[in-house]
């Protein structure tokens, strides 16, 4: 088998084998926009194409370091890290972050593991002291039917579905440049109320720009008495459905908008012919009030009763040493000083 940086012209097949929103071409290419460098390797057997990853450079501003990154890619093994090596040799890159599109383990409904999948060991790999996504994830089947998926549900969800019916809560797809602009303006309304950090307006809006004409990005919007209450950002691919973004108003909880939009969008992908609907990221099975200020969102997504997933883990593949260190010293003040520069906005 060869690997080699694939060509424009052989997007197709490339994208034929991406499992993962952000490692499609299109993804990539809003990267670019970013001002980051982006490669698309692909793996050759007898000259058909097998697998196929992105890794892309982020350059530290004012030094000739980049760090560089594999995310929800394929299952590690030493021929990419070979290959990636040189190439991230070249781009002066203090480390590369792998986080596979793999599980570990999944989760009965009692919350005990019920799959367990061998962490890889690499001797060039760590363990990362931080990840990009969550480790953990709700994922729901699709397969079943609207019966089926109500009856898994906790009963406090669909008692707040039937409450939201009753008020008249109102949920449709505007995935036009409007209905982006209402969901965008709602996520920096939640990101500054609940004092997380976010990317900039400019990232988000360049993100919609990009991906809007692939028939991949999705806006959802619920309402009462004409105001948009909630707004979700929704990711297709293959038989997969995301959930990365989504946001809502402090005005009317009584009508409990973001928990019909939820099932709304479960709907929504069964409409599609989806197979499973991955809600991005989740607390683990020992979550508990007080965690990290995300147990509210965890809980939310824990009420639609999908499985719970555990993926195989975040790993740094080291390539300086002495500046991998000193990197992640700076890097931890530097978020620590961003959580408290977004909860000043609160």
């Amino acid at each position: 088998m060869i690997t080699r940086i694939l060509y424009p012209e052989e997007k197709a097949e490339y994208n034929k084998l991406i499992r993962h929103p952000v490692q499609t071409w299109e993804w990539g290419d809003f990267q670019i926009t970013q001002g980051h460098k982006v490669y698309r390797l692909g793996v050759f057997e007898d000259n058909k194409i097998v697998k196929a990853y992105s890794v892309s450079f982020h350059k530290i501003p004012k030094l000739n370091y980049s760090i560089g990154t594999v995310l929800r890619g394929p299952e590690i093994d030493q021929e990419m890290l070979n290959n990636i090596k040189k190439i991230a040799t070249d781009e002066n890159a203090i480390f590369v972050k792998f986080e596979p599109d793999v599980y570990q383990k999944t989760f009965d409904v009692n919350l005990n593991p019920t799959t367990h999948r061998e962490i890889p060991r690499f001797n060039s790999l760590v363990i990362s002291p931080k990840v990009a996504f969550y480790p953990h994830s709700f994922v729901v089947d699709l397969n079943q039917t609207e019966d089926q998926l109500l009856e898994s549900m906790h009963s406090k969800t669909r008692y707040n579905i039937k409450v939201a019916n009753r008020h008249g809560v109102k949920v449709e797809e505007m995935s036009t440049d409007r209905g982006f602009e209402i969901y965008l303006d709602l996520l920096f309304n939640t990101t500054k109320r609940q004092g997380f950090y976010l990317h900039s307006v400019k990232y988000h809006r360049q993100l919609w720009n990009t991906l809007k004409g692939t028939g991949m990005a999705h806006v959802m919007l619920a309402s009462y008495q004409d105001k948009i209450l909630s707004a979700f950002m929704l990711f297709n691919l293959k038989d997969k459905l995301f959930y990365p973004y989504g946001a809502s108003l402090p005005e009317h909880r009584e009508v409990m908008a973001p928990t019909l939009l939820m099932w709304e969008c479960i709907k929504f992908g069964k409409k599609l012919g989806l197979k499973t609907f991955d809600m991005w990221g989740s607390l683990g099975p020992e979550a508990k009030e007080g965690d990290e200020g995300f147990v509210g969102f965890h809980r939310f997504k824990q009420g639609y009763g999908g499985q719970l997933v555990q993926f195989i883990g975040t790993y740094d593949f080291v390539i300086n040493p002495t500046l991998y260190k000193l990197y992640n010293l700076v890097d931890k003040y530097r978020w620590q000083l961003l959580r408290l520069k977004a909860k000043s906005f609160r």
